[in-house]
């Protein structure tokens, strides 16, 4: 099924970014290795949408308000988005939370299968981050050696996939 995405402003996030809306639009990614927490509150409309690269901030030491970069990393960007959400007077009850990414799209040797990749290490790191806050995650599509175009419409939390071919 195809979203009808006439008139909405698309709103692609880089690695290490993030987008944060009251207001209907689309937001879009491309990940590999990378991770997108989307985050998205029905109650009052708000979503966010982030692109992560690495597991965790080691600059901060653990104090992610101080982190310059705090999108680059997993850690510190779910407790932005959190802290950004309670903010708006969500409850993190209310928030409802998806994650994306986390392919292994480099190839490895039988060897090197058994190293926790960049990718495995992101996931386990947001599963980890959540639990700690116990917020479920509602959905997701993490792992595997295929990269993913995500489009996140931010009036309604839904969120589009389309698989890369794995040129490998």
């Amino acid at each position: 099924m195809k979203p009808n995405l006439d008139g909405l402003q698309n709103v692609y996030i880089h690695p290490g970014e993030a987008c944060f809306s009251s207001k209907p639009i689309i937001v879009s990614t491309v990940l590999g290795s990378c991770l997108s927490i989307v985050m998205f509150s029905k109650k009052i409309k708000y979503a966010g949408f982030s692109h992560c690269m690495l597991p965790n901030c080691r600059e901060c030491n653990l104090n992610c308000d101080k982190c310059n970069e705090r999108f680059r990393y997993v850690d510190c960007t779910i407790e932005f988005m959190i802290k950004k959400f309670q903010k708006m007077q969500i409850q993190t009850k209310d928030i409802e939370v998806k994650i994306f990414g986390g392919a292994d799209v480099l190839k490895t040797t039988s060897n090197e299968k058994r190293i926790s990749t960049v990718g495995r290490q992101n996931i386990e790191m947001a599963i980890n981050t959540f639990a700690k806050f116990n917020m479920p995650i509602a959905t997701s599509d993490v792992g595997g050696t295929n990269g993913r175009k995500i489009f996140f419409l931010t009036e309604n939390g839904e969120v589009y996939l389309n698989r890369l071919k794995n040129n490998g």
